[in-house]
């Protein structure tokens, strides 16, 4: 994804979701995007309401009237509050992650908000923002930072899977004037088994330079294939575990953004978040964009 230039982002008027708007409209504004602002009203519950109220008729009319009006008046708010961003609103009506998923269908970029200090400690698995980040075809982005203007700091981690390239592009499309971290996290082979050998200190420390200028040469590889935008990303490479190091090279650099893959390189994870991803999106402090298989 080198461009986004339609933005999604879902409300349920919560105040996670005001973050989440507020971002995505400092997004939009930044790369001269389009913004499209979707309440859904679900049809389950719409139902519940009329069994539970069968002489309120016009509830759902009314519902879906107060649910435009503060749709409008959110839109109002950023337009008034972000120079520059073109903003529509749209309203749905039926499943939540039916309607959220086909409006993505046509955008670049789906916006949601996080709920609670651990975005995905605190989702029920099945919950709607679990099931989207699993099934969405396009990035997604997890706002939880009460949004600065704009990125400043951006955390790419990579793997030298298939995706680190798009999620290094991706990284500088969304955040144009930032700087860029790309993150390999490596661990030493049976590094374990080289001490039991009886391997001395001076070989294993061997073994882990040339592992570290190996994947030190990967990354600036990566990083001169993305031409000018290149020349803004800072290599770094570590050792140790992959979530705990990509979580403390983000405090490290005061990132707003991390930018990764949706899945790890099991199979088994292919319809699931993966391991790594699940415990970034867990613990970090800052925004996070999932990007797509």
């Amino acid at each position: 994804m080198d461009r986004f230039r339609r933005l999604l982002c879902a409300t349920d008027f919560s105040e996670h979701a005001g973050i989440a708007t507020r971002r995505a409209a400092t997004v939009a504004a930044t790369l001269g995007a389009e913004l499209q602002l979707l309440h859904v009203l679900s049809e389950p519950a719409l139902r519940t309401l009329v069994a539970l109220f069968p002489g309120s008729a016009d509830a759902e009319i009314r519902l879906s009237e107060d649910a435009r009006r503060m749709i409008e008046a959110e839109a109002g708010r950023l337009r008034e509050a972000i120079d520059g961003v073109a903003v529509t609103t749209r309203l749905g009506n039926g499943d939540p992650d039916d309607e959220i998923l086909a409006a993505t269908e046509s955008a670049d970029l789906l916006v949601l908000g996080a709920h609670g200090q651990n975005p995905l400690r605190d989702m029920v698995i099945g919950s709607t923002a679990e099931r989207l980040l699993r099934k969405a075809t396009r990035p997604v982005l997890v706002s939880r930072a009460a949004p600065e203007p704009p990125y400043r700091r951006a955390l790419v981690p990579v793997d030298f899977t298939g995706h680190s390239a798009g999620a290094m592009r991706a990284a500088a499309a969304i955040a144009p004037d930032a700087e860029l971290t790309a993150l390999h996290v490596f661990e030493l082979p049976f590094e374990g088994k080289l001490w039991l050998a009886g391997v001395s200190d001076d070989e294993v420390n061997r073994f882990r330079a040339l592992a570290r200028a190996q994947a030190l040469k990967r990354v600036l590889e990566l990083a001169a294939g993305l031409g000018e935008a290149g020349s803004r990303i800072r290599p770094q490479v570590v050792q140790g575990s992959a979530a705990r190091s990509i979580l403390e090279a983000a405090e490290e650099i005061d990132a707003d953004l991390i930018v990764m893959g949706r899945h790890g390189k099991s199979a088994a994870e292919a319809f699931f978040i993966g391991s790594v991803t699940r415990h970034v999106l867990s613990d970090a402090t800052c925004d996070v964009l999932i990007m797509p298989a």
